[in-house]
């Protein structure tokens, strides 16, 4: 089965790494102006890419749900890593594995969560259809 993108999924997937990337554009000094500190930005990365896995996740159709989250974690690991490889040409700002560490986490956690809620929504859809089936009787 070919993987597919849903091309408005795949927008929204954009708009996405669109606005990770203003973020990571933003100089060293206007971060600090908006008050936030060095462990808040630390730890945004990792709910700012659990969402990325999720809408990357969002966009892909087509092969088994596996293969779907192994092809969206590496597509945003990559864009985790360049993403930084970006910002050590940012004022301010630099490259930083432990940030791609987080962000690793982040994405794996993002994934943690689609499967968890695909599997609630599996049982969902098991336990509603014999509900349904009764309610006519």
């Amino acid at each position: 089965m070919l993987i597919r993108l849903d091309p408005v999924r795949a927008l929204v997937a954009l708009a996405y790494m669109g606005g990770v990337y203003w973020l990571s554009s933003k100089p060293g000094r206007e971060l600090a102006s908006w008050g936030w500190s060095a462990f808040l930005l630390d730890l945004g990365h990792i709910p700012l890419f659990a969402g990325l896995a999720l809408v990357t996740l969002w966009a892909l159709v087509g092969p088994p749900r596996p293969l779907r989250m192994l092809i969206a974690g590496v597509l945003c690991l990559v864009f985790a890593a360049t993403d930084e490889w970006h910002q050590r040409y940012v004022p301010g700002r630099v490259a930083s594995l432990a940030d791609v560490r987080s962000d690793a986490i982040g994405i794996a956690l993002g994934l943690a969560l689609a499967e968890i809620l695909a599997r609630l929504a599996g049982l969902r859809r098991r336990l509603g259809g014999s509900r349904r089936g009764d309610a006519g009787r």
